[in-house]
């Protein structure tokens, strides 16, 4: 029997992971503590930001965000959900990706500051989300929404109520998204086997799995209001007639199995979906546009799905502006 190849790394990821300094744990003890560590490492790794024509702080619909405009007169507006398991990150945290990709899509971006677990658990974010989302219709001609981890799930379930409120959006943009509240799964339980010890990080699977566990119970303390769809999108009964989808995952990320099914669902339920997988990626990649160049392709790849489907005016043909589904590879 063949001995299995240990996942590796792509040359980029393991740069990044061997320049970290030794960081404190703080997960499950000091939240104000963990909340200043995720956020001194992003800002440690966002690179410098894009310039735009305005970035104007904001209510909308009563949540406190940050307008991106990169020219001034934008008519069509992406609101994005920054990520941190429903309790980490701000608008400082988000605002590289936010300008990036305001300036790919010649679109205005709205970030938002979606309050935060423990301290606001399920609904609150997703209530911030959703007004969000209804001001921006109010304001903008049309409405995509997307996120990051937490933020992909908070995108996804946004997706979900819009169609059963006959919203349309023209898009949602799921990066390394969270989708599936259930920890038992094989995915989940093969990463921690074989991630055992990735790029020479003792635990790097156990630790994994144990901190969505941690936000889990942070974010939703109910566990049977975990499998509700609006929680977890993968246990909707039917996709169809959600928005057009651009899925962007991470080869080494515990999340990746659950994002490819949704994708799979999607596009079994007729709904357009366009996948890019990145090979050698670790969850999280997309925030260190100061040193992964794949950061930078992904912002290329979401900016120009952006771009098409507000390119499209009318909402019934939103479906044909994304381009033939790239495959999915397992």
């Amino acid at each position: 029997m063949a001995t299995p190849i240990s996942p590796a790394p792509s040359a980029q990821v393991q740069r990044y992971l061997e320049s970290l300094a030794p960081q404190v744990n703080y997960w499950g003890r000091d939240v104000l503590a963990l909340r200043k560590q995720a956020r001194d490492h992003v800002l440690a790794f966002r690179g410098p930001l894009e310039p735009v024509v305005s970035a104007e702080t904001i209510e909308a619909g009563g949540v406190p965000s940050r307008l991106y405009r990169p020219r001034g007169d934008e008519e069509d507006v992406l609101v994005w959900i920054h990520g941190g398991g429903w309790m980490l990150g701000d608008l400082d945290c988000c605002e590289g990706v936010a300008r990036a990709i305001a300036n790919r899509a010649a679109c205005a971006v709205l970030a938002i500051d979606y309050r935060l677990a423990p301290e606001h658990p399920f609904p609150a974010a997703l209530d911030d989300t959703w007004a969000a989302v209804s001001w921006a219709r109010r304001q903008f001609s049309r409405v995509a929404v997307g996120g990051d981890s937490a933020g992909g799930n908070l995108a996804a379930a946004a997706a979900l109520r819009a169609r059963d409120s006959q919203v349309d959006l023209a898009l949602q943009l799921l990066v390394y998204p969270v989708l599936d509240s259930t920890m038992d799964t094989t995915s989940k339980r093969r990463f921690v086997e074989s991630y055992s010890d990735f790029a020479g990080l003792a635990g790097y699977g156990r630790t994994a799995f144990e901190r969505i566990g941690y936000l889990w119970d942070a974010y939703v303390p109910d566990r049977l209001m975990r499998r509700s769809p609006v929680v977890s999108p993968l246990h909707a009964e039917t996709l169809r007639g959600v928005s057009p989808a651009v899925v962007i995952t991470a080869e080494h990320d515990i999340l990746r199995s659950e994002a490819v099914e949704y994708a799979e669902r999607l596009r079994g339920d007729q709904v357009p979906v366009e996948v890019h997988d990145y090979v050698g990626q670790i969850h999280g990649f997309i925030e260190y546009l100061g040193v992964m160049t794949d950061a930078t392709d992904a912002m290329d790849k979401a900016g120009s799905a952006l771009r098409r489907v507000f390119a499209d005016r009318e909402p019934d043909r939103a479906g044909r502006a994304i381009s033939t589904p790239s495959e999915i590879h397992s």
